[in-house]
C-alpha cells in the first residue's frame, strides 16, 4: 500500500482544458491550457503583491503584462504532442509580450480558472467539502 506522501506525489490534480483554438495565432491547430502547480501560482501572486506597492503606473502596467505572458507561457501546450509550446520560458515571455493583449489576457483568465485562482478562500473550502463529501475519514 502506498503511503499518503506517495499518493499525493502521484496525484494527477492539475486541471487542463483541451481543444483550445487560437485562430489568430495558429488556424486549425488546437492547444491545451493547464492550470499551474501551487508553487508557480504562489510565485505569481507574490509578484503581484509586490507590484501593488509600486507607484509608477507605467512600470506596473508593463510588469503585469509580462507576468501574464509568463503564466500563459508556462501553461500553453501543443495538443498533438502535449509538449510545452514554449520550452524556453524567457523566449515565450518575449514572444507573448508582443502579442494581442486580449488573447493573452483571455488565456491568462483560463489559466487562473484552471488553477482556482479566481476563487476566494470560502469558495475553495466549499468546493473541497463538496469533493470530499463534507466529512473527514
Amino acid at each position: 500500500m502506498a503511503s499518503l506522501k506517495d499518493l499525493i506525489r502521484q496525484a494527477n490534480d492539475i486541471r487542463r482544458q483541451e481543444d483550445v483554438e487560437i485562430p489568430e495565432w495558429a488556424p486549425g491547430h488546437l492547444f491545451v491550457v493547464t492550470g499551474l502547480p501551487s508553487g508557480d501560482w504562489e510565485q505569481y501572486q507574490n509578484k503581484m503583491s509586490k507590484l501593488i506597492r509600486r507607484d509608477e503606473a507605467t512600470s506596473m502596467e508593463m510588469t503585469i503584462r509580462s507576468n501574464k505572458a509568463e503564466i500563459v507561457a508556462k501553461a500553453l501546450r501543443d495538443q498533438e504532442t502535449d509538449e510545452p509550446v514554449f520550452p524556453d520560458l524567457r523566449e515565450g515571455i518575449s514572444i507573448l509580450s508582443r502579442r494581442s493583449a486580449g488573447i493573452v489576457n483571455g488565456l491568462f483568465n483560463l489559466v487562473q480558472h484552471l488553477s482556482d485562482g479566481d476563487k476566494d478562500y470560502t469558495q475553495k473550502i466549499a468546493a473541497a467539502e463538496k469533493d470530499f463529501g463534507g466529512g473527514q475519514s
